[in-house]
């Protein structure tokens, strides 16, 4: 059944090049010499942007052009007249035949949209031109697309998840970047799943902003940091198993965590990054930061198998020794990965006790939208999977009825209506349900829409949840 599934999404793909999700968006056909372009935010979002690509052996420059984008003008760029940056390359860690180069824009307008190209210019090999926008200086609204664990296996899998995000650009349309949970891959070692993942979706990667977040599948021999131009938190950070890092985005400061540490004190975690992220936090707020929210792998509040690993629910676990901190510094948005199955909470302080606090109600997509108004703690949530692997809700004792009662959504995977995965019957069939959220951050309030597709009715995406904060 799955396989036929799957084989329907790739006959039913389209270009998203033409749907409008960006009103400036590439309509080129990726070029196959340049492949796994993907931008990021490095250091200031208004002015820098990182950038990494692959090549051949054979492409030993390092070559990025970025021309100013003229309004809604459809005029193709004059590259001619570029930006030029020149960057750096190194074999790949994980393919001695694949060239991986990085490369930084500096010096760029807050606010401003971007055609680009990468590749080499001395032999005249480039990556099709894609668009890439700059923060704004001022606190505008923004919106970003949420996705989490692509985590494909099969080449079949990575267009089923590269069509997850063609999708959820076409559903959302106008976004200003994307962020990614972790578990981009299955084996983050194993250079051709990144290829399945990231060339069938280029032309959404191609034109966006990626912000991702190491997940345990590339916590190894640099998976994750060969795949993403970041500046790690301290320049002493070993990236081996990925990165943690923040930027501000608006009046919004963006805290990523690496749960791919280990320590004595804390699991999944080092004293030095969690002593950064206390430090991190309480800076951007006293710097003036409306919104606080942090993106994380492993997250303390999910609702399936891994809500019960020593790693979560242990003495030095994420839920007792994170989840505690990040309610008192009061983060508003705590975004996960990881246990493959859509849940929210309530509100959890730090003490990790969920609380009640005024609720208002607007429609917003013809349903209700529920906000919850001044509250005091933290609302966890996860998006499932952009992917094929679904998980079944944990109905371990160990959890019960007083850690189900801080959620607001915690119901059994929709996928599970299909049948059980043949290949392992303790999850749902794959490749049937996959979700994927849009969120939209202004200066009153905290806007979150879930989107499902159920490939066994189509690939429309429907809303299945809305929920947000607001501050008064």
């Amino acid at each position: 059944m799955v396989s036929i599934v799957v084989g329907l999404i790739v006959l039913l793909g389209f270009a998203i090049g033409s749907s409008g999700f960006l009103s400036s968006a590439s309509a080129e056909s990726p070029n196959p010499a340049v492949k796994k372009v993907v931008a990021t935010f490095t250091g200031d979002a208004r002015t820098t942007k990182g950038f990494t690509w692959y090549t051949s052996l054979a492409s030993t420059q390092s070559d990025l052009q970025l021309v100013k984008k003229n309004g809604k003008s459809k005029k193709k760029p004059n590259f001619k007249k570029a930006l030029t940056f020149k960057g750096t390359s190194s074999i790949s860690s994980n393919d001695s035949e694949e060239r991986m180069h990085k490369a930084e824009a500096k010096g760029l307008r807050p606010n401003t949209e971007y055609y680009y190209r990468v590749g080499d210019a001395k032999r005249k090999i480039w990556s099709m031109v894609g668009v890439i926008k700059t923060a704004p200086k001022k606190n505008d609204a923004f919106t970003f697309l949420e996705l989490t664990d692509p985590q494909a296996k099969t080449e079949e899998e990575g267009q089923l998840a590269a069509d997850t995000f063609k999708q959820a650009a076409a559903t959302v349309k106008h976004f200003d970047f994307m962020t990614v949970t972790g578990d981009f891959v299955d084996n983050g070692v194993v250079e051709d799943q990144w290829d399945w993942l990231i060339n069938n979706s280029q032309k959404v990667w191609g034109n966006t902003t990626v912000v991702p977040a190491a997940g345990n599948h590339e916590g190894k021999n640099h998976a994750f940091i060969d795949h993403f131009n970041l500046k790690p938190a301290t320049s002493n950070t070993d990236t081996t198993t990925g990165a943690y890092y923040s930027f501000d985005y608006s009046n919004t400061h963006f805290t990523v965590l690496n749960t791919n540490e280990d320590s004595e004190q804390y699991r999944d975690f080092t004293p030095e990054q969690v002593n950064w992220m206390t430090n991190d936090i309480k800076k951007a707020k006293a710097n003036g930061a409306k919104w606080t929210v942090v993106l994380i792998h492993k997250g303390p509040y999910t609702t399936s198998n891994h809500a019960s690993d020593a790693d979560i629910i242990g003495e030095n676990g994420v839920r007792n020794k994170i989840a505690p901190l990040i309610g008192k510094l009061g983060v508003d948005l705590v975004i996960q990965g990881h246990d493959h199955i859509y849940a929210r909470t309530l509100p959890i302080n730090g003490d990790n006790q969920a609380t009640h606090p005024k609720t208002i109600t607007e429609w917003v997509n013809g349903q209700r939208m529920t906000y919850s108004v001044n509250p005091d703690g933290t609302i966890y949530s996860i998006p499932a999977t952009a992917g094929p692997k679904v998980y079944k809700k944990n109905t371990s004792p160990e959890l019960g009825e007083a850690f189900y009662s801080k959620f607001v959504r915690a119901e059994e995977n929709h996928a599970l209506k299909y049948g059980l995965d043949p290949s392992d019957p303790s999850r749902p069939v794959r490749g049937a349900i996959q979700n994927f959220s849009k969120v939209t951050i202004d200066q009153k309030k905290i806007s979150v829409v879930v989107y499902e597709i159920d490939r066994m009715k189509g690939t429309t995406p429907y809303i299945i949840d809305q929920f947000g904060v607001v501050k008064k």
